[in-house]
């Protein structure tokens, strides 16, 4: 995983804020480790108590922290804004935190007998000079083992909706499995039907692009199939870290099938192996949205 640490504040009785641990390959990792997936995150930690909070998150959930680089920098702060339906909008402060300092740094070199795939996205892959390190070192990668791309937008933090469609295109081009929410497409392609987009996506490389719908469920993308899956219901608590859930559901199951392999990536092309992963990847999104902020 390759990615930010942010503290979400998210809102809590008596018009409080709660501050958790967030961020999107950050979540994802963690709730990979959790279920005993051995899972590493590139990033950088804050040398504030949020960050202290950040690292013992990370060790509490076994992810390994041999390329997560402890700073003296403040950590990166999200304000949730969470509405009726339990998702949430977000302002940023990035300036000068801990996340966004990768330029210069030695970034791991992937070796298939020991790294299963990279998943990268969020923050990290659009600020600079972060992203541009972020991207230069995923080229390299994808020569060796498989890549996973999740967007997460924000656009608060990112910019224009025009300059993040085009970053997001072509970072979409260097992935193997895309993992994106319609919320995001809607940012970006205004008005455009999500099938339009996910073919146009899979003619630029990937061979697996995959939608969540929030409580519509999700649908999978392929050459030769387009899969859909319902999403169980469950009592929403909030949607905060959602996403995240249903990637580390989704790639942990491709992974741990044996599927996730650039010499075997032609059984995405099967239904029924998607169908399988889209069922557990939902299984983990359902159980996030039971609980306050990311799992």
């Amino acid at each position: 995983m390759a990615g930010e640490n942010v503290i979400d504040l998210v809102p809590a009785p008596g018009g409080l804020l709660r501050p958790t641990c967030g961020g999107g390959p950050a979540n994802t990792a963690v709730a990979l480790a959790r279920r005993g997936v051995p899972t590493a995150l590139v990033g950088s930690v804050g040398g504030d108590q949020f960050g202290r909070q950040i690292w013992r998150r990370h060790i509490a959930a076994g992810v390994r922290r041999d390329w997560l680089q402890r700073t003296d920098l403040p950590s990166t702060l999200g304000l949730a804004v969470v509405d009726e339906d339990g998702r949430a909008d977000y302002d940023y402060w990035t300036t000068g935190t801990a996340d966004f300092v990768w330029e210069g740094r030695a970034l791991p070199k992937p070796d298939p007998a020991r790294v299963d795939l990279i998943h990268f996205g969020s923050l990290a892959a659009y600020l600079e000079p972060s992203a541009r390190a972020v991207e230069h070192w995923v080229n390299r990668a994808r020569r060796a083992v498989p890549v996973s791309f999740d967007p997460n937008l924000r656009l608060s933090a990112m910019g224009d909706a025009d300059s993040v469609r085009e970053r997001t295109e072509r970072l979409v081009g260097l992935a193997n499995l895309v993992r994106v929410s319609e919320r995001d497409l809607a940012q970006i392609y205004p008005g455009k039907p999500v099938d339009a987009i996910a073919h146009a996506w899979l003619d630029a490389g990937p061979e697996l692009v995959v939608v969540t719908l929030g409580d519509a469920g999700s649908v999978a993308f392929h050459r030769n199939h387009v899969t859909e899956m319902a999403a169980p219901q469950v009592q929403l608590v909030d949607a905060i870290g959602a996403g995240d859930a249903f990637t580390s559901g989704l790639i942990g199951w491709l992974t741990s099938a044996g599927w996730m392999r650039l010499d075997r990536l032609a059984a995405w092309g099967n239904r029924t192996v998607i169908t399988a992963a889209l069922r557990y990847a939902s299984q983990i999104a359902a159980q996030a949205c039971t609980v306050p902020g990311a799992p």
